[in-house]
This record gives C-alpha cells, sequence and structure tokens, in this order.
C-alpha cells in the first residue's frame, strides 16, 4: 500500500490503494481526494466492463463523503457552540445555526479542525467480478435523534421515485439530508438497481455507517439478499411437517 498526503495548506487526506481497493483517511472534502478517488473508480469499473456504471458511483460517493464530513463539523460546531447533540432543544437550535452559517468556503478551516480533534471520514470502495462495494464511515456515531431522523429520511425517499416531488415536499427540510438521500436512491434506480442496496447505521458509540453494494451482473446476490434468502430458508425448514420435498 501507499499513503499520499494532498496540498500541504489542506488537511491531510490519506489514500491506500491496493490490488482491488481504495481506502481513503480523510477530514473534509478535498477536490484533489475526489480527483483521486474518481480516476481509481473508473478505471475499475473500465476493468469489469462497466464503465458506465462509474459515474453513478462517483455521484453517490460524493454526497456520502459529504454528508460524513459535515456530520463531523457539526460536532464541532455544537461544542464550540456549547450545544448538545442528544438534547432535543440544543438539537433544534443548533442544527438551524449550522445551516445559516456553514458554507463551502468552511470545508478547510473545518476540516483543520476535525483532524485536530481526530474527527475523520474513512472510504473503502472495493470490487471483484460479482460486485463493487463503496462505504463511508465516520467516526462520529449519530445520536438517538439523528438515527431516528435519518430512518425516516431512508424510508420517505425509499417510498417515492418523483424526485421532483420530493424536493417540493421536503424544500424546508432541515439539514438537507433527505434530499442526499434521495439523490442516492434516484442514481440507483436510474442505473435499475434496487435502492436497497443503499443503508445508513450507526452504533451509537463509535461510527456511523453508509454502505452501497453495487452488483455487476444479473445473477448475483446481494448481502441483503442472501440474508432474506437464508431467513426464508430457516422459516421453511422450521413448519412442521415440511421436508422440502412438495410435489
Amino acid at each position: 500500500m501507499q499513503a499520499v498526503e494532498l496540498e500541504p495548506n489542506a488537511p491531510k487526506d490519506e489514500i491506500f490503494i491496493n490490488e482491488n481497493r481504495i481506502v481513503i483517511r480523510a477530514y473534509s472534502v478535498h477536490p484533489s481526494t475526489l480527483a483521486a478517488f474518481r480516476q481509481y473508480v473508473h478505471s475499475a469499473m473500465q476493468e469489469v466492463g462497466k464503465p458506465d456504471l462509474a459515474f453513478a458511483i462517483e455521484i453517490i460517493a460524493k454526497e456520502l463523503i459529504t454528508n460524513a464530513a459535515r456530520a463531523n463539523f457539526k460536532k464541532i460546531f455544537f461544542a464550540e457552540n456549547q450545544l448538545r447533540l442528544d438534547d432535543p432543544h440544543d438539537y433544534e437550535i443548533g442544527v438551524a445555526r449550522f445551516r445559516e452559517t456553514f458554507s463551502e468556503e468552511m470545508f478547510d478551516s473545518y476540516g483543520r479542525k476535525a483532524q485536530s480533534a481526530q474527527f475523520l471520514v474513512l472510504i473503502t470502495f472495493d470490487y471483484d467480478s460479482d460486485r463493487a462495494i463503496l462505504e463511508v464511515r465516520n467516526n462520529v456515531p449519530m445520536t438517538h435523534i439523528e438515527e431516528r431522523r435519518a430512518r425516516e429520511k431512508l424510508r420517505l425517499a425509499m417510498s417515492s421515485d418523483d424526485m421532483e416531488q420530493f424536493i417540493l415536499e421536503n424544500s424546508d427540510e432541515e439539514e438537507g439530508a433527505g434530499l442526499g438521500i434521495m439523490l442516492c436512491l434516484t442514481v440507483l434506480r436510474s442505473c435499475k438497481i434496487d435502492p436497497r442496496v443503499f443503508s445508513i447505521s450507526t452504533d451509537f458509540r463509535t461510527h456511523t455507517l453508509a454502505r452501497v453494494e453495487f452488483p455487476l451482473h444479473e445473477g448475483y446476490l446481494t448481502t441483503r439478499q442472501r440474508y432474506q434468502l437464508q431467513l426464508q430458508q430457516k422459516q421453511n425448514s422450521s413448519i412442521p411437517g415440511d421436508t422440502g420435498g412438495g410435489k
């Protein structure tokens, strides 16, 4: 593996490249980091005969990386303003202030703060001939308030296939994350990929994880599909008198 440091004035992101995997440790959303990721993904998808999928992966990755970095910045912002993420009243006030004051120009300065606090974004992309998996992990876990909101945003986005209508109905959405989720799902649908390959989770202690599993051929069963199949087989085997040999 080889580590690559970016511009000295920017937060020091690191890039590690192995045979079928790229891992990036980032603190902000630096153009050089995104460019390196883009180059790797386009080369990888060209290799497996899916060049058209590269652009979709690029869009989704940028959205998830940006959201993860902003989540880290939000934690710093709350601490600077003596606000608690797990207090509903503080949360409403803090999110409103954060949205009003934060801009793209602040990414580098907050990236340096995130680096000092060791709030990183870990981006992993690996692939083989069957699938490609994108994981974006930040070491700031969601609070229960944030997890409930994320789950509801994902539910709403999953139930809608009209992005324009979704935007109209969520134009006053506090953090904008719901629109980002909808963008990811819309991109997946445009590639004829089941949007349920997208997931967001947290352990409430150490990290938050966004994961997307891209099938590279029709015969591939995703992790979710394999789990559902195993669950169905287990349920069938528990039915009294069912030997699995029906006529």
